[in-house]
């Protein structure tokens, strides 16, 4: 290692402080050779690194710029689009369905006529699944959502005296930021107490960003609302994080670049389909090309497809070589799949291009992709959204006389991961459950069914089927997987419908093994 003038310096006075500092160099050089990124040379001078925590990298300006950004690149973007759509229909899809824990008979009637109709939504457009939906694509969009609790009035008429309002982030005071007398503080617009708790949002009273509002006023100033009245609802992905930036912060440019990609790329295609032809008259006396225009440029000649020319002595002619169009392919496929892997989702479910995919890359994709989805759904928007509203839900129905007893919890349920080839998924789930290393409740849950009421709904729909006597070729009690019937026993002919329970019944009269002995002997291959 070098020395420097001033090392050299401080030597010739004082020896040992020199021979420390070297030390300390040194140290400093091992611990960079260990982790290049932390070096400081040429490979890492450009590169701008912050040492904030997860909410002054965000900053006033940050969030709102990020939300801007993304909403045009949603609105105009295809791929953009597409990604969107992808995460609510893979987190969301059908809805996620709660069931009361444990089975509350009158809980659930209550939520149904609330959550599953638009009394549920202050606007009065979606159920509890459509506002599932429309939270996760604000989150994805906007980076954060804000679900406003507004109590009603029992002359109002709903189900419950409730309702939902979903606010875009653009409501926060993120401007605000202050700390505070009672030894709390105020970060980006959420209030929070002395042990960090959030107690309160600053919420403007109208949209900054609307061209009118109620009041007669842009927006207005904030206003403190209580913490117990707001859903705030983003992904965390760090320690102390308050607000949430937008999903697709790190594939903007990304997208942004390659839009303008493909408009200069589609440009250059329609410049290659034109034929151009340059003609030279060296004294200007020859005739023209072809047939002239008399609303166009008197040089401009128009060629007729098929027209065989003769050209006049003197003039020359030279065809235009169109750009190459060829390189599009191969560059659009590799920022399509780095997009794709910014925003967690499938190169395919992007760009709606399956032409490479066969079963086991499909089922390999999708795997990857549903890990996350169920990270989504049970990290945030199930603890975040669904289980506050399913409690706030069952206390009004107390208060308001509606629910008897202990308001009951909810199991969420959410929609099951779709099946790539159900034939042989379908087949390796039961080769699971037979072999003993997944159980058929197990089984059951993956599909996102409740075991508990799907078995009384099977057991219900047999005992219907025997009642009727009524024989399925789905119902394996009776008929093999191969389509054989099952082999008779008297345990099963104790379930037997129609005249085989009767006969059923005369075989139990008997000893087992005597009436086993009869049995074998009507269906053994010899008696028939």
């Amino acid at each position: 290692m070098k020395t420097t003038w001033l090392d050299r310096s401080i030597g010739f006075l004082a020896p040992r402080w020199q021979l420390q500092r070297v030390r300390a160099r040194l140290a400093m050089d091992m611990v960079h050779r260990h982790y290049e990124a932390a070096s400081t040379g040429r490979r890492t001078e450009n590169w701008a690194r912050s040492a904030g925590d997860a909410n002054a990298v965000l900053g006033y300006a940050v969030l709102s710029r990020l939300r801007e950004v993304a909403r045009d690149l949603v609105r105009n973007n295809p791929y953009a689009g597409a990604a969107l759509a992808t995460i609510c229909d893979h987190t969301v899809g059908w809805g996620i369905v709660p069931k009361p824990n444990p089975k509350n008979d009158q809980a659930l009637a209550i939520w149904k006529a609330w959550a599953e109709t638009p009394a549920c939504d202050a606007d009065g457009r979606h159920d509890i699944y459509g506002l599932q939906t429309l939270v996760m694509s604000t989150v994805v969009e906007s980076g954060e959502v804000l679900v406003r609790y507004r109590m009603r009035l029992p002359q109002d008429g709903l189900p419950l005296p409730m309702q939902l309002e979903v606010l875009e982030p653009d409501y926060l005071d993120t401007y605000k930021t202050q700390a505070l007398p009672t030894g709390g503080q105020i970060v980006q617009g959420v209030e929070f107490d002395p042990i960090g708790r959030r107690v309160a949002y600053w919420l403007y009273p109208s949209h900054p960003g609307a061209s009118f509002s109620a009041s007669g006023t842009i927006f207005g100033a904030s206003r403190r609302v209580p913490a117990s009245e707001v859903l705030h609802v983003f992904k965390t992905t760090r320690p102390g994080q308050v607000r949430g930036p937008s999903w697709f912060a790190p594939v903007i440019l990304r997208a942004k670049d390659f839009d303008e990609y493909e408009d200069a790329q589609l440009l250059k295609q329609k410049i290659a389909a034109c034929l151009t032809v340059l003609t030279t008259d060296p004294d200007g006396t020859t005739q023209g090309l072809g047939t002239t225009d008399d609303t166009k440029d008197p040089a401009t000649d128009l060629l007729q497809p098929g027209a065989i020319l003769n050209l006049a002595a003197g003039r020359a002619v030279e065809v235009v070589t169109p750009p190459n169009v060829g390189d599009y392919d191969k560059y659009a496929a590799v920022t399509l799949r780095g997009i794709a892997t910014g925003l967690h989702v499938g190169y395919e479910d992007l760009t709606g291009d399956f032409s490479g995919v066969n079963f086991s890359s499909a089922r390999m994709a999708r795997l990857r992709h549903w890990a996350r989805v169920d990270g989504w759904r049970w990290k945030m928007l199930i603890p975040q959204f669904c289980d506050p509203v399913w409690a706030r839900a069952m206390t009004v129905a107390r208060i308001a006389g509606l629910l008897d007893g202990a308001a009951p919890s909810a199991r969420w349920t959410p929609p099951p991961m779709p099946m790539i080839e159900p034939d042989k998924e379908g087949l390796a789930v039961q080769r699971n459950v037979r072999t003993g290393i997944q159980t058929l409740y197990d089984a059951m849950r993956e599909r996102g069914y409740d075991p508990e009421e799907m078995l009384a709904e099977i057991a219900e729909t047999n005992k219907k089927l025997d009642d009727l006597g009524i024989v399925l070729d789905s119902d394996p009690r009776h008929i093999t997987q191969a389509g054989q019937g099952q082999s008779i026993t008297i345990e099963n002919s104790r379930k037997a419908p129609g005249w085989v329970g009767r006969f059923a019944a005369l075989l139990r009269s008997m000893p087992d093994d005597r009436a086993t002995e009869i049995l074998r002997a009507m269906f053994s291959d010899e008696a028939a």
